[in-house]
């Protein structure tokens, strides 16, 4: 229902329309208190519910650790480092693993040599045995052969007819066996006749076989120790082998690989042999061919619902792929106190984008193109619902509307009026003679700091004298100075163990006589004894000459040429204890300006200017690269607070690692390190000045071809001090005007 009205202006404020009661009794609304006379005709717009979500191009990343707690013994590729696949990316200490690898060979190579000697030596004492047996077995051979009969044949005897009291009826003489054994052919038995040789020849058999089944036992008693020695040998060598791969495998798994080719991207930061946990990811290698983007987080439930969600880098539009995180992982990642990012791919020609890259995610959650609306200051709200008053001639109609999405700036009318109806406004708007123009261009911040050197490879000087006591006296060189190869790093007083080397001297002494003794007794009887002996005088003298060579130390030179970037604090006269660290020298040759990357704004590729002091103190500029990926691209234990820039080698000469300074000590060298960053080129760009913000929507005042101007609200990428970057919303050419 419309109801007209006459207009009523008044200056004590604004509110809602009050009820009137007429001379015949109806009820008219009045116009608001506060209205003026501006309006705005209802138009056709495009409408935007979007948020920007901040990202990086960063490479495919695939970080790496150790599977167990272990001593780190340094880093082997660093930070914008090629490698490739299977490649050593970083080592533990493997001081321990290395010795218990030596004792199990050197336990395998005593285990074999003593089977050997034994082997050996029950071959040579089964020589004679075996010739013994071989020679008793001929003998009893032959005698087998030789063997005579056991009985002799029986003299030949007549038989007595009826003299023998034989019955008519008894065996005739054809029945009867006269040479059967106890047969005298006579009728009367008798025993058998024994062969006198063969009783002789018995006796001699088993003398012989007795000797031999003797001998033969003895042998066989011998071989089945060689083999019930061999069986447990074979045991004992095989399990020992297996302990020593064992060995050597858990030392391989103390190596990091890298898994696949590309650039070392991030590495953490630990000390010299500083204790690493296990599965902790300790360095990244990134492939720099599959680019995708690391955002702000983005639930879900945002990108499923949006109507559109597409990344710009560098004004061009890129359709990407949104990842969803699972659950679990999110509450894993947060509950172990994890920054959360979102992961997105990007879709079609790559060739324009580089690593580095900032890019803009933009999710539109509802998008309405050419609908009609009016400024959402113009709609007002009762018991009926919403309703704005139309500008007819001198009166403002209350009409009620139906309205639909809103920017912030314009809502979107789905029914109540029509393109050109005029709406009136709450308040009056003011605009400046001032006009300005949406322009091409590029946008930007701008990035400062303060960066030093930094060698992330270096080695220890150690205090090499493991015998005696070991007194500091002096060092030999300074922080942040180059040293070579071989130079003098500190000066020593060793103070020798004189009781203890004249002990060894007097072992080797008694050795040495105990040989000659030996030797007196019969050398080669006692052939293995000496063998021993001398290989215990061999040691006792290796270990003699280990301790004169250490008790001769007065100075303890560089392993390496590098700069200095750590001494220990010591005082002359300080007690070294043997392998104390004295100096550490870092590989110039591998070395990064690094600086505080406040924001975690910096990333991979991104270039920036590095202002230096020459040798000559002569100020000087050169481009950097920075070698590692933002906190967006890695965990948390890969996460730094630093950038590391990549220098042109060619100058790191000129680039002063140090200068003298006071009391002999050096200084470390700073470079100012400035940077365009979170770059975008080729987009619309509005000052600011242009731009208001309602309701947090950003917009201008666009002066229309009639000469009308309106309120229109866009998508913006960012900002600065001096201007907006636009993603949607604004044309090029585009007038605008200032309140």
């Amino acid at each position: 229902m419309i109801l007209v009205f006459s207009l009523t202006v008044s200056l004590c404020g604004c509110g809602e329309a009050p009820l009137q009661e007429t001379a015949g009794g109806e009820v008219a609304l009045l116009e608001p208190v506060g209205l003026t006379s501006s309006g705005e005709a209802a138009a056709r717009r495009n409408l935007y519910d979007a948020s920007i979500y901040s990202a990086t191009v960063v490479p495919y990343v695939e970080e790496y650790s150790f599977e167990e707690d272990v001593t780190l013994d340094g880093l082997r590729a660093f930070p914008g480092e090629e490698v490739a696949r299977g490649q050593v990316l970083a080592a533990s200490s493997t001081e321990e693993l290395d010795r218990q690898i030596k004792e199990q060979r050197e336990r395998i190579e005593d285990m074999e040599k003593e089977f050997a000697e034994y082997e050996l030596q029950m071959k040579e004492d089964l020589e004679k045995p075996q010739e013994e047996v071989k020679g008793l077995r001929g003998i009893v051979e032959g005698l087998e052969k030789r063997k005579p009969a056991e009985y002799l044949d029986p003299p030949s005897q007549s038989v007595s007819g009826s003299d023998s009291g034989d019955s008519p009826d008894g065996p005739d003489e054809g029945d009867q066996e006269p040479d059967a054994p106890g047969n005298a052919g006579d009728g009367t038995e008798t025993g058998p006749v024994v062969n006198p040789a063969y009783e002789e020849w018995e006796q001699e058999y088993n003398h012989w076989n007795g000797q031999y089944h003797i001998a033969d036992h003895r042998v066989n008693t011998m071989l089945l120790q060689l083999e019930q020695r061999r069986a447990l040998y074979e045991l004992d060598h095989a399990y020992a082998l297996q302990q020593l791969g064992f060995l050597e495998g858990k030392k391989s798994d103390v190596t990091i690989h890298a898994q696949m080719k590309g650039h070392v991207v991030a590495v953490a930061e630990y000390g010299y042999r500083e204790r690493v946990q296990g599965e902790t990811s300790i360095v990244a290698v990134g492939d720099l061919e599959q680019k995708l983007l690391k955002s702000d987080y983005i639930n879900r439930k945002t990108a499923s619902s949006a109507e559109e969600l597409y990344a710009v880098i560098d004004g061009v539009r890129y359709e990407v792929d949104y990842v969803p995180m699972e659950s679990e992982e999110y509450t894993r990642l947060t509950t172990q106190g994890e920054e959360v990012f979102s992961t997105l791919y990007l879709q079609g020609d790559l060739t324009n984008v580089n690593v580095g890259d900032y890019a803009a995610i933009v999710v539109v959650n509802r998008k309405r193109e050419q609908a009609l609306s009016v400024p959402a200051e113009a709609i007002h709200k009762d018991d009926t619902g919403s309703y704005v008053y139309v500008v007819e001639g001198e009166e403002n109609v209350y009409t009620s509307v139906r309205t639909g999405m809103s920017d912030g700036v314009y809502t979107e009318i789905l029914s109540g009026i029509g393109e050109g109806d005029v709406v009136r406004l709450d308040q009056g708007r003011q605009y400046s003679d001032k006009r300005v123009t949406v322009e091409m261009g590029s946008f930007c911040s701008n990035f400062s700091g303060t960066g030093y050197m930094y060698y992330p490879s270096s080695t220890m000087v150690t205090n090499p004298v493991t015998h005696g006591t070991v007194y500091f006296q002096e060092f030999q060189t300074s922080m942040y100075q180059h040293v070579e190869k071989g130079d003098v790093i500190a000066t020593v007083r060793v103070a020798a163990d004189e009781i203890g080397l004249q002990r060894l001297l007097l072992q080797v002494q008694r050795q040495q006589e105990r040989v000659q003794d030996l030797i007196e007794q019969g050398e080669e009887n006692n052939k293995k004894a000496i063998e021993s002996r001398l290989k215990t005088i061999a040691e006792l003298q290796e270990q003699i000459a280990e301790l004169s060579k250490d008790y001769q130390t007065a100075s303890i030179r560089a392993d390496q040429s590098g700069i200095v970037i750590w001494m220990e604090d010591l005082e002359a006269e300080d007690i070294l204890r043997p392998d104390a660290g004295l100096v550490q020298i870092a590989d110039e040759n591998t070395c990064y300006a690094v600086l505080e990357d406040q924001g975690n704004v910096l990333s991979y590729g991104n270039q920036v200017k590095v202002t230096y002091r020459n040798r000559e103190e002569e100020e000087r500029e050169t481009t950097g690269l920075v070698a590692n990926v933002n906190r967006l691209a890695v965990s948390r234990s890969l996460q730094s607070q630093v950038a590391y820039i990549l220098l042109p080698s060619e100058l790191i000469g000129d680039m002063s690692v140090g200068t003298p300074g006071w009391g002999g000590w050096w200084n470390i060298t700073r470079y100012d390190v400035e940077a365009r960053l979170r770059e975008m080129d080729h987009v619309l760009v509005v000052p600011r000045s242009a731009v208001r913000e309602i309701n947090g929507r950003p917009y201008v005042n666009v002066v229309e071809a009639d000469g009308s101007i309106v309120r229109r609200s866009f998508i913006a990428g960012g900002y600065d001090k001096s201007s907006y970057w636009v993603v949607e919303g604004l044309t090029e050419g585009m007038e605008l005007c200032l309140e």
